[in-house]
């Protein structure tokens, strides 16, 4: 993956903001004992506001993610990066986004 920043400049999720975000799903989720890259979680983010699908159900969100990924090339390694992998990140997200007072229309 190259060094180009992911983060959207639109929305309520921006700069700093997504960062902590971000950071904070990472952590969650190394707690529950998932082994994933902090830059797998900025993609995902960024990836569903690109595709404008945010607004969308989770479930739905993390298929069409996972579908992209694998028609952009992107797996994890070794295996792809699977819809219920997307979806935890996803839900995680709509914590931090409780958290923050921001829905996920205006995020």
């Amino acid at each position: 993956m190259d060094s180009a920043p992911l983060m959207p400049t639109t929305g309520k999720l921006t700069g700093p903001l997504f960062t902590e975000c971000a950071e904070w799903v990472w952590e969650q989720l190394q707690e529950e004992g998932y082994m994933l890259s902090g830059e797998l979680v900025e993609l995902v983010f960024a990836t569903e506001r690109e595709l404008g699908i945010h607004t969308r159900p989770l479930p739905e969100i993390a298929q069409r993610l996972a579908d992209e990924f694998r028609v952009r090339g992107i797996s994890g390694s070794p295996n792809e990066i699977e819809p219920a992998l997307i979806l935890e990140v996803l839900q995680w997200e709509d914590d931090f986004l409780g958290f923050a007072g921001i829905s996920r229309e205006e995020s």
